[in-house]
């Protein structure tokens, strides 16, 4: 569990490298806002596409291989920026390379880190184990926009490829040893190749995801060049959103596996509604630190909760799948942010964008109140399940 909680962190240095430097130096170069905003969600859509088969890739060849596949393509989006192949005034073409590239690493690495976990530890266990892992995550976001900001004023664009690869690198080696015995109980699904495997019961956690991560994508892509414009520090807003999920990952795990998801789910959506609302008001460092410290405390509450019950509703044959579609949902809602406001965001402005972020927050509440399979028992208090038997299962599709 630990291994795979420093290797999921350092691998997501390989993304979250980039949320703040490349959208502040497209703006220094002066590239418009559509494009800035264009060019960050795009790694959302890829992310989406990738993520549409990375499940079934995982399910089929195991999660260790399939985080080895997102460990390389960070590296393959890093060194062109490295050796200054990619740099901020780089062809529109080639900054969507990188981010495509990005957007297939995060499709990778987390429904592999995510599949492993489960062969790791018990039921009871997992909610907290969910945490421990997720803070590694955290920790990454907390620190790394922020330090690659400093990398980029210090050394310049190219120095901050330089320091994903070293990173990247390290994670790729730390999982090498990991193994996934559930996997190993049930045989290799064969009838659906690539393709991701679908069960309905999936749908409306994927829908909470989608709807809690549309301001997410408004943030990522226009909040840091409106925050630059007026002077505000806005590698704070991630490092404040950051540190604050990393303080209540294990505190919320812990709650995971004592209450049922409901409460958790619906106090999480409204804490990040009314702090997603703050950035509605004039940009300034403090507000920025204290939307930060919300919106982290918001999330802290959903997505272990989220993780478990896509676990809860998935088999070790399948577990690949259900967390490839929530990377799909997770890509989708960042998209509808950033990319899908692009076109309009020069005519809607600001305010009307990140209102709608505030809004399907909020439904994401709703959501899950309305979902009835959530009103379940905490996850602490079900029973083990009975052992695989290592039998042939028929092939999905």
């Amino acid at each position: 569990m630990i291994r795979l909680a420093f290797a999921q962190g350092f691998a997501q240095v390989g993304f979250h490298a980039w949320i703040a430097t490349l959208p502040v130096a497209m703006a220094m170069a002066g590239r418009p806002d559509g494009e800035i905003g264009a060019v960050v969600g795009a790694a959302a859509i890829f992310n989406l596409l990738a993520a549409l088969v990375s499940g079934g890739m995982v399910d089929r060849f195991g999660g260790r291989a399939i985080y080895l596949v997102g460990s390389a393509c960070y590296l393959a989006a890093a060194a062109p920026v490295a050796l200054g192949v990619i740099h901020p005034d780089s062809s529109f073409a080639l900054l969507l390379l990188m981010r495509m590239l990005q957007g297939c690493g995060l499709a990778a690495v987390m429904p592999s880190v995510m599949t492993l976990l489960p062969g790791t530890v018990t039921r009871q266990q997992l909610p907290m184990a969910v945490g421990v892992v997720g803070i590694a995550g955290n920790i990454s976001l907390a620190l790394t926009p922020a330090v690659a900001l400093v990398i980029m004023d210090v050394a310049g664009f190219s120095a901050v490829g330089w320091a994903v690869c070293a990173v990247v690198a390290v994670g790729a080696m730390l999982i090498w040893p990991v193994r996934d015995p559930q996997r190993a109980a049930r045989p290799r699904p064969t009838g659906r190749l690539f393709r991701t495997a679908w069960k309905p019961e999936w749908f409306r956690p994927l829908l909470v995801t989608v709807l809690i991560i549309i301001n997410w994508g408004v943030i990522t892509g226009y909040l840091p060049q409106r925050a630059e414009a007026a002077g505000a520090d806005v590698g704070l807003f991630f490092t404040m959103d950051a540190l604050a999920l990393t303080a209540l990952r294990i505190p919320s795990g812990w709650l995971a596996g004592r209450i049922s998801p409901v409460p958790m789910l619906l106090v999480g959506s409204l804490v990040t509604a009314a702090s997603v609302g703050l950035l509605l008001l004039p940009a300034s460092t403090p507000l920025l630190i204290v939307s930060g410290l919300g919106t982290g405390a918001g999330s802290a509450l959903i997505f272990p909760v989220l993780n478990l019950e896509i676990n809860e509703r998935s088999e070790p044959a399948n577990r690949g799948s259900a967390f490839g579609l929530y990377s799909v949902a997770f890509g989708m809602g960042v998209a509808i942010g950033s990319l899908g406001m692009a076109p309009f965001y020069a005519t809607i402005g600001w305010e009307v964008a990140m209102t709608i972020g505030v809004v399907a927050a909020v439904a994401a509440g709703i959501v899950a109140v309305l979902d009835p399979r959530m009103h379940h028992p905490p996850i602490g208090r079900i029973p083990e399940p009975e052992p695989i038997a290592a039998v042939a299962v028929p092939a999905e599709g």
